[in-house]
């Protein structure tokens, strides 16, 4: 017979766990949250997307490395996990380029909202898949969330470039990919080493594609490195955090918590774009946060 001490600790440590997974992932969406309004900066000082989202991954590889030392991390791990990490590795180049790029042709509000779609895409890949079940409440918080994403960014549609639809579209789609496919990897590795080999992949991809095609376009202002550092930092620990908390509360709940994301970016940019946040807005933002609460609640 199991003794209820062992029960109730063994039911502590899921408790501690669960709250670990989603304090990474709360982590993870402040800091991603930056990244739009940084790139921004960044563009508006004389860089271009390929310098940026390059600098970012040969940042993110040194900086994952030194943690997998500091933390004495496996740097050999299963051949399955290694190719999911390294195709993950191609992908985020991919979505980089496409979440970055589209800052260049639509309002930073709006790509915000497109991205921020994938949630949904997660969702429903993870139930096709049967990694999880969704039930229609779970369904409404997530179309809930989004209603409030809409309000929260408070959107015009005149005028809007082709080109930027297509690349926010195409970061959506590729993150909601990456997001399941992180979630296996980290079931069969230790996140951080799946991180590693993920960053390094997109290092290699982007470099490649630098050297290639690209023309590097260093900031010529203070603040314009700012926002050129402040995306290789914000978006290294965003991605980390994110990978190790998703490793504690699996996919769905992590994408469902990210939509915090967008309501922060919108805040962001408020305080550093000097963007104006209207009642309708903060209604918004307000149905956001009580999605993510009720399911929390939940469970």
């Amino acid at each position: 017979m199991v003794d209820a001490g062992t029960v109730s600790s063994v039911s502590g440590a899921g408790f501690k766990q669960r709250a670990l997974g989603v304090g990474l992932v709360v982590l993870s969406t402040i800091a991603i949250a930056l990244v739009p309004s940084l790139a921004k900066l960044a563009y508006e000082g004389g860089s271009n997307t390929l310098s940026v989202i390059t600098g970012r991954s040969i940042f993110s590889v040194l900086i994952t490395l030194a943690l997998l030392v500091a933390f004495r991390q496996p740097m050999v791990i299963p051949r399955r996990p290694m190719r999911i990490a390294l195709a993950m590795g191609v992908a985020y180049a991919v979505m980089l380029y496409g979440y970055l790029g589209a800052v260049n042709y639509l309002p930073v509000s709006l790509v915000i909202l497109i991205y921020f779609v994938h949630p949904v895409l997660v969702g429903f890949i993870v139930m096709f898949l049967g990694q999880e079940k969704l039930t229609i409440i779970s369904i409404g918080e997530l179309a809930a969330a989004l209603v409030g994403l809409y309000l929260a960014i408070g959107l015009s549609f005149e005028g809007l470039s082709g080109i930027g639809l297509a690349l926010a579209a195409l970061a959506m789609a590729v993150t909601a990919i990456i997001v399941v496919c992180g979630a296996r990897a980290t079931a069969e590795a230790k996140a951080i080493s799946v991180g590693f080999y993920m960053m390094l992949s997109a290092a290699v991809a982007l470099t490649v594609i630098f050297a290639l095609f690209g023309t590097l376009a260093l900031p010529t202002t203070p603040l314009a490195w700012t926002g050129f550092v402040g995306v290789a930092v914000a978006s290294t620990v965003g991605t980390l955090a994110f990978i190790s908390g998703m490793a504690y509360v699996g996919a769905a709940r992590a994408a469902m918590i990210s939509n915090l994301e967008p309501v922060l970016g919108v805040l962001f940019a408020i305080a550093v774009l000097g963007e104006r946040v209207s009642l309708l807005q903060g209604t918004g933002i307000a149905i956001v946060i009580g999605a993510i609460f009720v399911m929390e609640m939940r469970r």
